[in-house]
């Protein structure tokens, strides 16, 4: 498969319909509309103001219309809004536990029936926000009759208010409290102050709830021992005042308890709010690309890109839902709009997760050549040859294969686990040639990690070997593809016949009777190094080429360095059959007993680190590979992705009415 074929794409129709074709485009998803104030032949017409901006506008829940940024800012503040009221009312369902919600499928709709939530939408978000309201209005009155019951608790026995106290002519009376101290000197210079008569209230471990009397005519600084006024200014008895205050918290918790019942049973409420969320964000990206349009007095435009293969379905449904209103135009993609066109990978099911890799390095220009079939089989080796163990295969193809089975995951998540279950199948399979499982030696070994290291050495170079001829081919032939013929042969297909003839060279050598073997690779190598010279000599038509010839076959030392980079394919794979051997011989030391009880449980853990270590090793050191030695040599990247107009998706999934299928 490759890079999907675009096309460019010019929608002109009836002013009075903008807003039914954008939501027509919106519900198809197949359309990225392009900005037409950035596009040189359009520039000149919005200078002469011949064309417009159509008008961005909202009705609001009030009735009142808004234009331009002001209603942009009103959906942004709906959708806010909206998910505020979301996550408030989220706090008082049930909580489901993760296993459960992931399991649990997600709510689809159609995306008329999305539109038709926008319609009928009313003032739930008040209504719960109301609600919610209420509830802490409760809490709060709640607390606060407790916090006064807690503080008029110890004055109980208290048989007279302060009110009845300020009656008296002669003698002042006054309730308050003294603390307690180590030496309780306060108290007792209190007590024995013969002007004074006290009645204690209560006693506590900080303080001494007291009623004094005394006479209004002398000058007592009750200061002076830190005695602290009752603050009440009720007309009945704080015992009264307890159980008034307890009757109301009592009625306000049954309330309370009311209230908290039917938000915990608010899941259609949950549901509907989410559904108004998803409709105010289609709702926004349609308003919003209004800006990217044109219109004039009766007729409005829009300019974009399209999938090749989806031009007859765009142009069925233009018909079908405006008839011959519509005026659709679809032209080839120029040379000059290469560095424009947004780009779409489509690739078969089993090579799709691995857009992943290249997604993580960059989208390929709509001139080059989707590398992700051709990275995929590298990667799918280098991975399972850095992790090479089939236990650890088995456990990870299980555990990936269970959550696409049993679980609903977006689709990013579901991309990247189906990733790891095809890199599992890698593992599993160099995990057989190398006989290990949870490292333990399998009876059949067909490379021992143990006795065949340059094996596996020599191994890993020619996987090195074949990375690097592949990427230098590739680098060529996007340079023919280019008309860079000269680039094509300096930096492609010259240096795979300089590296083809060392090898032929280095076998001749070694391997006995292979010496024409020899000869001939020493003569490719020869004759092509002796060809980039000429060619760059040619290509800068004087002298000054033989500079750049030279220097180019200076980079004989990078591709030694690059095919030494592939030795961390043994490494790794060594470490970890290595580190996981040395675990198992650890739980072998255990006595018998200890070996099935304590050292089960380690042998689980020290496994699970050495297998998240060993994936997490070979998912960035195989991206290393194919990002430096691989793309490296042929691949430029920078592509934009293709992205529709289409809708949001956040909480609710969209279907297809049966009209579409």
């Amino acid at each position: 498969m490759a890079i999907s074929q675009m096309k460019k794409i010019s929608i002109v129709f009836a002013k009075e319909k903008l807003d039914a074709v954008l939501q027509g485009l919106q519900e198809l998803q197949i359309i990225q509309v392009r900005d037409l104030t950035q596009l040189t032949d359009w520039q000149e017409a919005f200078k002469s103001e011949s064309v417009h901006l159509p008008d961005i506008h909202v009705e609001r829940e009030d009735g009142q219309l808004l234009t331009g940024e002001e209603a942009l800012g009103a959906l942004s503040q709906r959708q806010q809004h909206l998910e505020q009221a979301v996550e408030s009312l989220n706090t008082f369902l049930p909580k489901e536990g993760t296993i459960s919600s992931l399991r649990k499928e997600p709510k689809s709709l159609t995306f008329a029936e999305i539109e038709q939530v926008g319609a009928n939408a009313g003032d739930l978000i008040g209504q719960v926000n109301q609600k919610i309201s209420h509830l802490h209005a409760l809490e709060r009155q709640i607390a606060e009759n407790q916090a006064e019951i807690s503080r008029l608790g110890k004055w109980q026995s208290l048989d007279v208010t302060p009110t009845e106290l300020r009656q008296f002519d002669f003698i002042k009376a006054v309730i308050g409290t003294v603390p307690k101290t180590a030496d309780d000197a306060y108290f007792r210079g209190l007590s024995n102050n013969p002007a004074i008569h006290y009645q204690e209230i209560f006693q506590s471990e900080m303080e001494y709830g007291l009623l004094l009397f005394f006479d209004r005519k002398e000058e007592i600084d009750l200061s002076a021992f830190h005695f602290k006024i009752f603050d009440y200014d009720r007309k009945i008895l704080p015992a009264q005042a307890i159980e008034e205050l307890q009757k109301s918290v009592d009625q306000w918790s049954a309330e309370r308890e009311e209230l908290l019942q039917e938000l915990a049973h608010s899941q259609q409420d949950l549901q509907k709010l989410k559904e108004e969320t998803d409709y105010i964000m289609n709702l926004y990206a349609r308003q919003e690309v209004k800006k990217n349009l044109a219109t004039t007095k009766h007729l409005a435009a829009l300019e974009g890109w399209i999938e090749a293969s989806q031009i007859n379905s765009l142009r069925q449904a233009l018909i079908q839902r405006f008839g011959s209103g519509v005026f659709v135009n679809e032209v080839d993609v120029a040379e000059e709009d290469w560095d424009e066109v947004p780009i779409k990978l489509k690739n078969h099911a089993l090579i799709e997760p691995f857009e992943l890799v290249t997604e993580m390095y960059s989208l390929p220009k709509y001139y080059e050549k989707d590398p992700t079939p051709i990275l995929a089989p590298f990667y799918f080796t280098f991975f399972g040859m850095m992790v090479a163990d089939l236990g650890y295969g088995l456990l990870l193809f299980i555990a990936t294969f269970l959550v696409l089975k049993l679980f609903h995951l977006p689709k990013g998540t579901r991309r990247f686990v189906k990733f790891f279950n095809i890199l599992s199948v890698a593992v599993s399979l160099w995990g057989i040639i190398y006989g290990s499982f949870f490292g333990y030696t399998m009876p059949f070994v067909l490379i021992s990690t143990t006795t065949d290291v340059m094996t596996i050495l020599i191994m890993s170079v020619a996987f090195g070997f074949i990375t690097l001829i592949t990427g230098l081919f590739l680098g060529g032939r996007q340079k023919v593809r280019l008309k860079e013929y000269a680039s094509a042969y300096n930096d492609g297909f010259a240096w795979c016949l300089i590296l083809i003839g060392v090898l032929m060279l280095v076998i001749g050598m070694f391997v006995p009777g292979m010496g024409l073997l020899m000869t001939i690779g020493a003569g490719i190598a020869i004759t092509n190094a002796i060809g980039i010279v000429i060619v760059s000599v040619v290509q800068a038509k004087s002298l000054l080429g033989l500079g750049t010839g030279l220097y180019n076959l200076y980079n004989a030392s990078g591709y030694v360095g690059d095919l030494v980079s592939f030795t961390r394919l043994m490494a790794l794979g060594l470490s970890g059959a290595s580190i996981g051997s040395a675990f198992n011989l650890i739980v072998g030391l255990f006595p018998p007993v200890g070996r099935f009880t304590i050292g089960v449980v380690l042998f689980i853990l020290l496994h699970a680190i050495n297998l998240f270590l060993s994936l997490l090793s070979g998912y960035v050191h195989g991206a290393r590979l194919i990002f430096v030695e691989f793309f490296g040599k042929f691949y430029e990247g920078g592509g934009k992705p293709f992205t529709p107009l289409k809708s949001a998706e956040k909480y609710v999934k969209i279907t297809k009415s049966h009209s579409e299928e």
